[in-house]
Parts: structure tokens; sequence; C-alpha cells
């Protein structure tokens, strides 16, 4: 039974550390990805009236999911429950946490990739009128609204006031660390530096933009089918349990209650979430 219980705390604590590791490791990249375009001596990017320049968007939580694991694990403990019971089921809660803000940084970022593309339209369209690249920038900008709005508003603004201008683009990607973002970052920053047809270069941008979100689309599409089936799936596993123990109390009590039976349950809720985890790892697209 200790063995048991070492053995889910000690998956609860690497499942934490885990995270902790991916957020530290992240947090790394982007100090030195901002190190590397910086042009103060000091290596740190500021903005125009001498601040740091804010937090990637998207905000992300990574803490939130073994925070909700240990809240729920520690609530089942104080209930009653057998340890290693409720390190299976805060294990699960922390697992299910995490999913659940992943899918909102991911619309997040669904949003914000679709006002770039609409941006992008209207700077091609103003820039093709013979509009400059700052007017254009505020005609894109008054059609432009949160969360994209307060990015193309810096760009634009430091760009007025004098700043440079591959600094400022630059900014925007440290900023918003996308695919999409590196890319018109960089097309504006070329084109500042060596010349030619912006319009051109920003109506490919925009097209590979729009690809880029019709095929995020569809993949989510299809994860959307497969998370269905695997919620069905779970639904009813607890469903049949629920429905066997009404049937006959006495006999699922009692094997619940021994070593074995908790042993198994708990491994049986660790495997559904590990499940969980697999899939979203298998369902999420890198391009």
């Amino acid at each position: 039974m200790r063995l048991d219980a070492l053995a889910v705390a000690l998956v609860a604590a690497g499942a934490a550390v885990w995270l902790w590791l991916s957020s530290r490791a992240r947090r790394a990249a982007m100090r030195r990805l901002e190190h590397h375009m910086a042009t103060q001596p000091t290596g740190e990017r500021r903005g125009p009236d001498g601040g740091h320049l804010g937090r990637p968007f998207p905000p992300r939580y990574q803490l939130a999911a073994p925070a909700a694991g240990a809240v729920v694990m520690l609530a089942l403990r104080l209930a009653g429950l057998p340890l290693v019971v409720a390190g299976a089921v805060g294990t699960l809660a922390g697992v299910l946490a995490f999913l659940v803000e992943d899918q909102v940084a991911a619309s997040r970022e669904a949003e914000i990739e679709a006002q770039l593309s609409a941006a992008i339209d209207l700077l091609v369209g103003a820039l093709r009128a013979g509009a400059s690249l700052l007017a254009a920038f505020e005609s894109a900008l008054e059609e432009a609204s949160a969360p994209l709005r307060p990015y193309l508003q810096e760009v634009a603004g430091r760009i007025r006031l004098g700043d440079d201008p591959r600094s400022a683009v630059s900014d925007l990607q440290i900023r918003v660390p996308l695919e999409s973002f590196r890319l018109f970052s960089t097309s504006l920053a070329v084109h500042w530096e060596v010349g030619g047809s912006l319009a051109t270069a920003l109506t490919m941008v925009g097209v590979t933009v729009r690809d880029r979100i019709e095929l995020t689309r569809r993949v989510r599409a299809q994860k959307a089918e497969s998370n269905a089936s695997v919620a069905v799936i779970l639904v009813i596993t607890y469903v049949l349990s629920f429905l066997m123990w009404r049937s006959n109390p006495n006999r699922i009590e009692a094997f619940v209650r021994t070593d074995a039976g908790m042993t198994l349950v708990a491994g049986a809720i660790l495997l559904q979430a590990v499940g969980l985890v697999w899939l979203s790892r298998l369902s999420r697209s890198r391009f």
C-alpha cells in the first residue's frame, strides 16, 4: 500500500516537474530570441517608452494543471479516499486542466491569425492604391480589433515616433511567436533592408497565412471527432462502473476495499490520463 502511494506521488511530482521545465524552457527560448534580435548593448529589447516588452501572446498558464491536480487530490484525500486513488484522480484532473488550457490558447492563436490575414489584405490594397507603408498600417489599424489591434498600433506608433522600422517589426514576432507573424515580420524587415515590391511580397504572405489557417481548421475538425470519441469512451467506462456497482454493490465494494482492487482502479485512471496526453500530442500540428 505504501509503495502504491509512493508511486502515485512520484508520478504526480514528475508531471508537475515536467510542466514546470517546459514552461521554463519556453521562457528561456523567448529570452534568447529577444537577445539575438536586440540592438541594445544589454541585449534587452525595450519599447519607445523605455518599458519592457509585454508577455508573449497567447499567455500560457503551465502551472495551472499541476495546481488543479494537487487541489483535487487533497480534496479527495480529505474526503476519505485512499491516497492511491486520490492521487490517480488528481492526475487525471491535472491532465484535463492542461488540455483545457491548451485548447484555450489554440483558440486565441487561431483568432489572431485570422485577424492578421485580414490585416494583410488591407495592407496590400492600400499599398497597391499608392499609399505609403505607414499610411497602409493606419488603414489596417482602423479595421483591426483585439487582440491584434494593440500590436499593430504599437508598430505604427514606434515607426511614427522615429524608431527603427526593422526593430519595430522584429519585436512583433517576439511578442506574438507564431509562424504567421514571423513570416509577416520577416517580409517587412527585408523590405526595409533591400527594398522591392512590398505589395507582391505581402500578397504571397497572405496566401500562405490563409493556407495555414485552412489546414489548421481541418486538423482541428478531425481532432474534434477523435476527442468526442475518447470522451464517449471515458463516459461509458464510468457509466458501466456505476451500473456494476448498482447491480451488485457488496461485491464491488469488497473488491475496491482490497489493496489489489484499489491498485487496479488507480491504474485504470492513470492509464486514462496517459491516453489523453498521448492523443493530444498525436493530433497536434507543427508547421
